[in-house]
């Protein structure tokens, strides 16, 4: 058949059968101007065919998530789109294939068919329904013929901003706007979508996870031994009660007071119930505490309490015998302002806070703050902390500012082993390691990886047992040395970054101080503190925005935010930020998480 002899009313649309999703990508990726990879979210494949010849392909798949043009059509405030994107889809791939170009109205055909099916078929396939769809057109190459001859809506045009693939995750100008075409798949569409409460069908996204009975209890029992710092007298909001609402607001990704203080107004009477909230007898109503109230009892919590018992629950959930490593974070937003002696302004020092996570599960089971000089106030913080897992035969991680002789000793005297980096701050021990030995003759284990946009090959060699006789390395205990190599290429430009090398010191023994667990240990290091929990506390919390300082607040509130991500990483949420957005659309569900 050519493409003169194809009769545009007998064509028809029906979604791509699986065994023909290949073949659709194929096309899609030889004939689109555009190329094809693949689709991001969730997707429906439409294929239009006469006498089961196909003519054009026609993509859907989860909505951009930004646009100001779409949003104020709309009438959509963050929140709600926040929580209603899912009800709108993007048609980013349409394609009349080369055998049937030029065939008059195919394409507004094809379109209008695809359109007719999109809903029941996005339904039938994803369980949820779609009020709208939308479109982007590129002027320097299309007029959008085809979706205005469809009845699609022309509602004004992108800034001309992207993500370049391969790049960073922040948009980047590529002055080219697109023309933005929206088509209401509902005549009421727009008012659905903008209706101050959502529509009782709607289905959206839920997460399925929960802490257990057992765990809860633990965690309740944990709340109660919090020592409440107000008088008896007139005390409107039990205090484990008020924690349990910090603790779900952090979970949504709660940065501020004000946050926590509209999180605990917005759950329902029977969540609020269900925590252990008081009813008012004038009203019948159960009520969450303020701002000021949040401000009043938080900053006068015992702060070293709080660390102390929220970590020693999440303790209680992971093994008992994982290795351990141990950084110190800054507080940013933690300074004060007061009058000195001489009646000048000065700023008070930041406060800080030492964190123990377990390598394997990246949950914090031990935490303590300190404020002062940093190599002097961490080490001892760090000796403190160690205490808490006195006899318990663990291995701590820690970096070159911990590798000190008092620190080692104190350690091995508890009954624990470490592992050390070892750098310029002790020129002395890097002398006799890197010079004490051959290291270029010793054995290399290497790993490679391609993660992150980069290939990253690591070696480790790892000198003989040093003999406890004869003091070549003086450094308590030390019983091996080893020499970490990073070679890294980035993936993008063939770039490759100066090689790195550091050593090792550790005191453990042989069958656990292989080349591959000491490499898996320095590896992890990174992973468990830096990219697991100061990283998600930045990012997802926004630390060091952070403006609280007085009192106690700020290492309270390290404190819970540090519970909360231990409590995702121990519900095996992988992508953090992610679940607090979707967590924060759902206070009554989130609530309940940690509701007894």
């Amino acid at each position: 058949m050519s493409a003169a002899g194809i009769v545009v009313r007998e064509v028809q649309v029906r979604p791509v059968r699986a065994s023909e999703v290949p073949r659709w990508n194929a096309l899609m990726r030889e004939q689109h101007y555009l190329g094809f990879r693949k689709f991001c979210g969730r997707r429906l494949l439409h294929v239009a065919e006469l006498d089961g010849r196909w003519l054009a392909l026609v993509g859907w798949h989860a909505a951009a998530l930004h646009c100001a043009a779409r949003e104020r059509w709309i009438g959509w405030t963050q929140l709600q789109r926040r929580a209603r994107l899912f009800l709108v889809v993007n048609n980013s791939r349409f394609l009349v294939l080369a055998e049937a170009a030029g065939v008059r109205n195919l394409a507004s055909r094809v379109l209008g068919l695809s359109l007719r099916r999109l809903p029941g078929d996005w339904l039938a396939q994803h369980g949820q329904p779609v009020l709208l769809a939308e479109s982007f057109v590129d002027p320097s190459r299309f007029a959008g013929t085809c979706y205005r001859a469809a009845n699609w809506l022309e509602v004004g045009a992108t800034r001309g901003f992207g993500r370049v693939r391969g790049g960073t995750l922040d948009y980047v100008e590529h002055g080219a706007p697109k023309r933005v075409f929206l088509y209401p798949l509902r005549r009421d569409a727009r008012q659905q979508l903008a209706a101050p409460r959502p529509h009782p069908q709607w289905t959206p996204w839920r997460p399925r996870m929960e802490l257990n009975d057992k765990q809860l209890q633990s965690l309740w029992a944990y709340l109660r031994q919090v020592t409440d710092p107000r008088q008896a007298q007139g005390r409107r909001y039990p205090l484990p009660t008020v924690l349990a609402i910090v603790i779900a607001a952090r979970l949504a990704g709660c940065e501020t007071l004000t946050q926590i203080s509209d999180f605990g107004r917005a759950l329902s009477a029977a969540r609020l119930r269900s925590i252990g909230a008081r009813q008012r007898r004038s009203t019948g109503r159960y009520d969450a505490p303020g701002v000021s109230t949040l401000h009043y009892i938080l900053k006068r919590l015992d702060e070293d309490l709080v660390e102390e018992l929220m970590a020693a629950w999440m303790a209680e959930q992971v093994p008992g015998n994982e290795p351990l490593a141990l950084d110190g974070k800054t507080l940013r937003g933690s300074y004060d302002r007061d009058l000195g002696a001489d009646g000048q302004p000065h700023r008070q020092r930041p406060q800080q806070q030492l964190s123990a996570v377990g390598i394997h599960s990246a949950c914090v089971v031990g935490q303590i703050g300190y404020s002062g000089n940093k190599d002097e106030a961490e080490g001892a913080a760090l000796r403190q902390l160690a205490r808490r897992f006195a006899g318990s035969g663990r291995c701590l991680i820690a970096d070159a500012l911990h590798t000190q002789t008092r620190t080692a000793q104190d350690i091995l005297d508890l009954g624990l082993h470490y592992v050390f980096t070892v750098k310029a701050n002790q020129p002395g021990l890097l002398e006799e390691i890197a010079d004490g030995f051959d290291w270029d003759c010793l054995r290399a284990y290497s790993t490679i990886d391609g993660d992150h946009g980069r290939i990253e090959q690591r070696w480790l060699r790892r000198a003989p047992e040093l003999d406890p006789e004869v003091p070549y390395i003086h450094f308590p205990g030390a019983r091996f040395v080893a020499q970490v190599r990073r070679a890294t290429v980035f993936k993008k430009d063939g770039r490759r970054r100066q090689p790195e090398t550091v050593y090792l010191v550790t005191s453990l023994p042989p069958e656990q101080a292989t080349p591959a667990r000491l490499l898996a240990l320095n590896r992890g290091y990174w992973g468990a503190v830096e990219n697991g929990i100061h990283y998600v506390r930045d990012v997802a919390l926004r630390e060091d925005d952070c403006r609280v300082r007085k009192g106690a607040l700020p290492r309270v509130m390290a404190a819970f935010a540090n519970l909360a991500i231990s409590i995702l990483r121990l519900l095996r949420v992988k992508n953090i930020k992610r679940r607090m957005e979707q967590l924060h659309l759902r206070p009554d569900y989130t609530a309940g998480l940690v509701a007894c």
